[in-house]
């Protein structure tokens, strides 16, 4: 028996990738045993089938996690990160394509993390709760399935089992979330919201967010498929995330074309179930300048649509309109992009293009590295390498502006300024 060397899943022989955490089996040298260390991320089918739930904490932009009724026999349903899985037969090119989205996403590139002040560790948030009364916090919803061999035509089959995914899971879900996920696909053009466990004020809060972002930025619209909830492990504990590419289906064909992709922002489970543990940590966050002052709440979804519109806006640049489906003719351009979003390049572009705008309208001597800390803490993240995510100072500018308006600093106004104009209208 063989085992991953990286999540300590089961391997079958001749795999080339784990179908759990998308490690490279082909540079596993001894898997004859599996690792001691635990799995860095557990599908929601096997969160499921454990009966476990989860507790998180922080932020923007990527990964995780019932078991929907699948739609046909005949279509082969996994839960893993298809983002690391395309599927098929589809040559040594996308393999490296495949090694780049397991360099991104392991570097944690977009995550939204919550303040250190705050203990997210698990425990209750009163020190001397009785252990007994612990609630745990969970979704029923599958964020990550994935469907093999499936017969796809067009943009709008495309959509159709992105849509059927999701109201599979909407049977047992209150009829008051779903009046308010059915308003928003329809007002705003989401393939899919899945809010189903989310208190009803709290999805009435996240719906007004979506409706000031598209009324910011009403042409970013179309691009986003799904919103949803998500479970998340502890080791991962993100308040949400956007996922700019989810590898949701491939196509019956030989060469696995084309592959239907998912743009989406998760909510952690963990904390938009639990309005205590959120309000906590965002309220910490923002009095010890890890977010911008006057942080909600609900505001981490405008931080997580910050991220999706610098996608857009980098996507208007490389002449890109959708990332919907991707066959042998743009899958060259689906890379470049993807690769550009995750090294930061063009992020760092209309940062520097706002602090020059800044420094000549001022005459300031301010540095660059003084510009982006104005706005938060988190606006100088960084990755596991020590590398800034330049995305993040584009996401709390953003952030900032949203809760604060023409008072938010003057760097987030400037960047905002500058992404508005990258992202201009549809046709321009």
């Amino acid at each position: 028996m063989k085992y991953c060397s990286k999540c300590g899943d089961i391997v079958e022989e001749g795999e080339r990738f784990c179908n759990k955490c998308g490690n490279p089996l082909f540079a596993n040298q001894n898997n004859d045993c599996p690792p001691s260390v635990q799995p860095i991320k557990q599908t929601q089918n096997q969160q499921s089938q454990l009966q476990q739930t989860t507790d998180s904490v922080q932020n923007v932009y990527n990964q995780n996690n019932l078991d929907p009724n699948t739609f046909k026999d005949n279509y082969k349903k996994k839960s893993a990160k298809s983002e690391y899985i395309i599927g098929g037969i589809i040559g040594l090119v996308v393999l490296f394509i495949l090694c780049g989205c397991i360099a991104f996403f392991t570097n944690k590139k977009g995550f939204y993390f919550s303040s250190n002040s705050y203990d997210d560790s698990g425990q209750d948030i009163e020190d001397n709760a009785d252990k007994s009364n612990k609630k745990s916090y969970g979704t029923s919803i599958i964020y990550d399935n994935v469907y093999n061999g499936v017969s796809i035509d067009n943009s709008l089959s495309a959509i159709k089992l992105i849509q059927q995914d999701s109201v599979t899971q909407k049977k047992d879900c209150p009829k008051e979330i779903v009046k308010i996920e059915d308003r928003i696909i329809k007002k705003y053009e989401i393939d899919a919201i899945n809010l189903c466990e989310m208190d009803v004020d709290f999805a009435l809060e996240v719906e007004n967010v979506i409706k000031l972002m598209y009324q910011e930025f009403p042409s970013a619209r179309g691009a986003l498929t799904n919103i949803s909830l998500a479970n998340v492990p502890l080791t991962q504990g993100y308040i949400a995330a956007f996922m700019p590419v989810f590898t949701f289906a491939t196509s019956s064909s030989s060469d696995s074309y084309p592959w239907v992709i998912k743009t989406e922002i998760l909510l952690n489970s963990t904390y938009f179930l639990d309005s205590e543990r959120m309000e906590a940590s965002v309220k910490d966050g923002s009095a010890s300048g890890h977010f911008p002052k006057n942080a909600t709440r609900y505001s981490p979804v405008a931080h997580e649509f910050a991220h999706y519109f610098s996608y857009i806006a980098m996507m208007n640049s490389y002449g890109m309109d959708s990332m919907l489906l991707i066959d042998k003719n743009n899958v060259d351009e689906f890379y470049k992009v993807y690769t550009d979003f995750g090294e930061g390049n063009f992020s760092l572009k209309m940062i520097n293009e706002a602090y020059d705008n800044y420094k000549t309208r001022t005459n300031t001597d301010m540095t660059l590295l003084k510009f982006r800390e104005s706005i938060s803490g988190y606006a100088v993240a960084k990755d596991a390498n020590g590398d800034f995510i330049y995305d993040e100072t584009i996401a709390e500018a953003f952030h900032d502006y949203y809760l604060n308006g023409q008072n938010a600093c003057d760097a987030s106004k400037e960047i905002v300024a500058v992404l508005k104009k990258y992202l201009g209208s549809k046709g321009e």
